[in-house]
């Protein structure tokens, strides 16, 4: 298996590719009535949930969902209590890291991004 890191814009648009390269999908709540086929609806009818959810990794596939990266600054900041401590810059992106075998294609819809010198997270065992 294969680490890669990923990084895009936000939360929505990494599942949606992820979803893409049919690695996640969405787990819809079944007690949510946004989820539930209407009654009286006809059979034939083209109808799809749309109320909560949850995005599941399949089998075959680890997701680390890292989300916003902060960085201290050299600017200090004090709390109510009179602490001082670094203060904490948001990073630019939205990432994770997936450890997986993935086909060309596969990897062509992600936002795989080059390993950062010092990743923020790694996979136990893994070098």
């Amino acid at each position: 298996m294969k680490n890669y890191y990923l990084k895009s814009t936000d939360k929505e648009t990494l599942y949606s590719a992820l979803e893409s390269a049919n690695i996640v999908e969405k787990f819809y709540d079944p007690e949510d009535e946004n989820n539930i086929r209407p009654e009286n609806l006809d059979l034939d009818a083209e109808w799809s949930p749309s109320g909560e959810f949850n995005w599941i990794t399949k089998e075959g596939y680890s997701l680390d969902e890292i989300g916003t990266i902060y960085k201290q600054s050299t600017n200090m900041v004090t709390n109510e209590n009179g602490d001082e401590f670094p203060e904490l810059v948001a990073q630019d992106g939205y990432h994770a890291n997936l450890l997986a075998n993935l086909t060309d294609e596969q990897i062509a819809l992600l936002p795989v991004i080059d390993a950062p010198s010092t990743p923020y997270r790694v996979w136990a065992g893994l070098n």
